[in-house]
C-alpha cells in the first residue's frame, strides 16, 4: 500500500489497475503460504503404512489472479492389484480438477468467452480482467483439449448403451425427444463463404411428469 503511494497515479484508471495488481499479488502468495500448510498437514495426518513420503515436486497453476507456483509431497502406494502407483495428496483432498496447469475457474472463462468471441478476443479479454495472461494459442488449445475430453466421455457412453450397462438414475414409462440443427460460424477468416459454417447437431430428452431435461451435443 506504501508503495502505492509514492507513486504518482494522475488517474483513477491507473489507480485501479495498481491495486488490482497488488491484490492479485497477495492472493497469489496466500494460495502458495495454504497450499503449503494444507499439504503439511496431509503428510502429518496420512496413513504412513500406506502412503510412502517420496519428497516435494514443484509444479504451478494458472488461476484467476496469476500463475501459483508451488511445491507439494507425492507419494508412493501399492494398488490393488500389486503395482506400485505415486499419488498427489493434496490434489486429492483439495478436488484440485485442472486442465494441463488451469484451474477450473480459469478454464471456464476462456471457455465462455471462445463461445461468443474469437479465440484472440477471449485472450485479450481474460488477460485484461484477470491476472492471467492467455494467448489466443492457449485458448484454442483449452477448448481442443476439453472437447477431446468431451467426445471421449460420449464414446464411452455410447458404448456402454450398446452393451446395455447405462445405470440411470429414473425410470419413466414415455420419454420424449427433440433433435435439431444449428449452424456455427467456424472463426478462421480464411475459410471460404460457403465453407465458413458448420452444422451442430442438438438432441433433448425430457420426461414431461418430472420437467427435467438432458441435453446432449454433437458436432
Amino acid at each position: 500500500m506504501n508503495t502505492i503511494l509514492s507513486e504518482k497515479v494522475t488517474t483513477f484508471k491507473e489507480f485501479e489497475k495498481r491495486i488490482f495488481e497488488e491484490a492479485c499479488n497477495l492472493a497469489r502468495k496466500m494460495t502458495e503460504e495454504v497450499l503449503q500448510q494444507l499439504d503439511d498437514r496431509i503428510a502429518e495426518a496420512r496413513d504412513k503404512t500406506l502412503y510412502r513420503d517420496k519428497g516435494g515436486r514443484k509444479t504451478s497453476i494458472k488461476t484467476i489472479y496469476g500463475t501459483v507456483e508451488y511445491s507439494r509431497r507425492v507419494y508412493e502406494r501399492t494398488s490393488e492389484e500389486g503395482k506400485k502407483e505415486y499419488v498427489y495428496l493434496l490434489d486429492q483432498e483439495m478436488q484440485m480438477e485442472r486442465i494441463g496447469l488451469l484451474s477450473t475457474n480459469l478454464a471456464e472463462k476462456i471457455v465462455e468467452g471462445a463461445t461468443k468471441l474469437s479465440y484472440r478476443a477471449t485472450a485479450d479479454e481474460v488477460s485484461s480482467m484477470t491476472g492471467q495472461s492467455i494467448s489466443h494459442g492457449g485458448a484454442w488449445n483449452l477448448v481442443q483439449t476439453l472437447g477431446e475430453k468431451l467426445d471421449e466421455e460420449e464414446k464411452g457412453l455410447v458404448a456402454a448403451m450398446k452393451q446395455e450397462r447405462l445405470q440411470g438414475e429414473e425410470e419413466t414409462p414415455i420419454l420424449f425427444e427433440e433433435m435439431d440443427g444449428i449452424y456455427l460460424n467456424m472463426q478462421r477468416k480464411d475459410r471460404p463463404a460457403k465453407k465458413g459454417k458448420r452444422e451442430m447437431k442438438v438432441s433433448m430428452a425430457y420426461n414431461l411428469d418430472s420437467r427435467q431435461h438432458v441435453t446432449m451435443l454433437e458436432v
